[in-house]
Formats: structure tokens, sequence, C-alpha cells
């Protein structure tokens, strides 16, 4: 981000912008994925998307100023948001209520392994040659991942089956359920709190430690390497306390690390600022990976519009918080830290205090 701000002649906040743009697009166009994935089947859907993303990543690649940068990261989320509702919604299709959850924890194991090495390669492919090559990596792989849904996917769609009367059929019907607000918000702002360091790790570490756009990426790969700690810590924590207690968990390990964060800061200490940002990511792994299966599992037939809600909540929501705290506070790593643990705080009084499942079947998970 730094030496795209550079490169483009433009500041930070625009820079950032393009971030928030993306998480816009990733969050509008899942009403119309889920929707159309519902009525028209997912395999058509999910390749519509994919080739969206294509085409917008190699937008991104070639964009000659901000302005075509931001329109085409926006549409990027568009095409992103589309793998991320149908992928869930698939996964609702074929393992039902009971095993949602678990399901998506599973992709979720594989999904991590991935951004780990991702910023590695970034940080280099930045400092050795351009930033813009990232967005050709990711084209490469959007056209591998197309040709692999043209090969293997199946239509999982459920069809010839009545929508029972107490699902309802409209929007209202999932914002009302007390199971879905009390996971969607608690993955809210977690999320909150991961797009926060995102937005401004790389220039914090520029600032406070020097560091460059390669060593920045190892930063990042320990802040992914530990999100996918906490998810396989998931898999071993639910059969012991459930979902609902496994949940809490990571909320507190993510408030705890956040707050290491905020001690580290004052004086900086870079070999504790690492372990702490560990830490939150480690919580925060567990959370992410457990409460986007769990919010889906009242929906049998509206599993890809709730995927879709569910999605524009996240983005939505913490796109405009972070937005705002940025443009409020100085950018510094207390001031950074200090919002990082209010936003794990807020999860945690979401987990705590909005309506409790209705069954212990609803809460136990798998």
């Amino acid at each position: 981000m730094p030496d795209a701000t550079r490169e483009l002649d433009t500041s930070a906040s625009a820079i950032q912008a393009t971030l928030y743009l993306f998480l816009i697009g990733y969050a509008l166009a899942p009403f119309f994925w889920g929707a159309l994935s519902d009525r028209l089947g997912r395999r058509r859907i999910m390749l519509a998307g994919l080739s969206i993303y294509i085409i917008s990543a190699l937008g991104c690649l070639f964009a000659s100023g901000v302005m075509e940068l931001s329109i085409f990261r926006m549409l990027q989320g568009v095409g992103a948001a589309c793998g991320v509702v149908v992928a869930r919604a698939v996964l609702r299709d074929i393992y039902g209520a009971a095993g949602a959850t678990k399901a998506i924890s599973s992709m979720y194991m594989i999904m991590v392994m991935f951004p780990i090495s991702a910023p590695v390669l970034g940080g280099y492919l930045t400092s050795s040659l351009s930033w813009r090559l990232s967005f050709l990596i990711m084209a490469l792989i959007a056209t591998a991942t197309l040709a692999g849904c043209l090969r293997w996917q199946t239509e999982t769609r459920p069809v010839g089956v009545d929508i029972p009367h107490h699902e309802g059929r409209g929007w209202r019907s999932i914002l009302t359920n007390a199971i879905f607000l009390r996971y969607s918000m608690t993955n809210t702002f977690s999320l909150t709190a991961m797009l926060m360091f995102l937005a401004n790790y790389s220039y914090l570490l520029e600032k406070e430690y020097q560091l460059g756009a390669s060593q920045s990426g190892y930063v990042l790969a320990i802040f992914n390497g530990s999100i996918a700690v906490g998810v396989y810590a998931a898999r071993l924590l639910v059969p012991r306390f459930g979902v609902e207690k496994s949940i809490v968990i990571g909320l507190g390990v993510a408030v705890g690390g956040w707050l290491c964060l905020t001690a580290s800061s004052i004086p900086a200490s870079p070999l504790f600022s690492l372990l702490s940002i560990a830490l939150g990511c480690l919580g925060t792994g567990i959370v992410i990976s457990l409460t986007i299966g769990q919010a889906l599992v009242p929906f049998t037939h509206q599993a890809g519009a709730a995927s879709a809600l569910f999605i524009c909540i996240q983005s939505i929501a913490s796109a405009l918080i972070n937005f705002t705290v940025n443009q409020l506070l100085e950018g510094t790593l207390v001031t950074m830290s200090l919002a990082l643990v209010t936003a794990a705080l807020l999860a945690l009084l979401c987990m705590l205090f909005i309506g409790r499942p209705r069954s212990e079947s609803a809460a136990s998970g798998p």
C-alpha cells in the first residue's frame, strides 16, 4: 500500500479507501448473488462471479490512477462475494443444518493455508518488481478456480421442496432471527478488528519500525498464520466445550492479544508486538471459523439469502467503522491497538448479550 501511494502520487487515505471500496462491493453484491443462486442454481452463478473477478483483477493490474484502481477494486469485491456466498450455500445444501458449521469450518482449514504464503510473495513482488503483480497472481488463481468449477462443480440447489411457512420468504425473517443476529454481529466486530489491522499495519510498520514491503509481508504472514492456527484450534475446542463456549474462549483470547499489543506499543516493542498480534489473530480465527456456520443453521431454503445478508452486514459495518476510526483518530500504534481492543470487546458483548439460541442443539454444533 505505501508503494502504491507513492507510484500513483496520491494519499494514504485514498489507497486505504480502495480496500473499503472492495468491501462495499463485497457487501452489496451478495444480495443479488444469493437470490440468483437460490433461483438459478449455484454453479452458473459461481462461474459468472469468477469471470467478473478475473476481469476486475486485470483492470487493477493496468490501472493508471487511483480512480481506476478504486473502480476495479470495487468490481473485484463484487466478484469475490459470489465465491463466498455460493460456497457457503453449497456446503449448507450438502450437509444440512446439523453439518453446516463443521463443513464451513473445514473449508476454512483449507482456505487459511494459502494466505500464509501470499503476503510473503506479494511483499517480494512489490520490493523487487511492482505492487501491481499481486493482481496478476489473483487473476491467475481465479482462472484456475474457474477451470476447476467448470470441470468438477455440480448443482446442489434444493429443488422440488416447498418452503415451510415458519421460515418466511423475505429478508425480514432472516434479520429478525435471534441466532442469526447474535453470530453475525459477533463476526462483524471480529472482522472489524482484522480490517483495522490490515488497513493500517503496513503504514505503521514503515513509520514505527522502518520495515519495507518484503518485511511487512512476513508480518502479514504471521497474521494469517495465526488465524489459521485459530481455525485448527476451533476443531479441538468444539468437541470439549461446544460451539458457543468455544467462540467465547476465542473472543477472550483475541481481547487478551489486542490488550498485549496496546501494552507493547508503550514503548514500541517489535517482538512483543508480533507475539501480541499472533495471539489476537489466533482468537479471531476461532471466532470467524465458527460464527459463519452457526448463523446459517436456522435456514434450509434461504441459505443463499442468509449467507448474502451475513456478508453484507459484516462488510459494510466493518468498512464504515474503520473509515470513521481512521478519520477521527491519529494513526499511531497506540490508537490502533486501543481500537482493536474495543472492537474485540464489542464482539464479546454481542456474543454474551444478544438473543440466546432457542435450543441446545442450535448452540452445541457438531
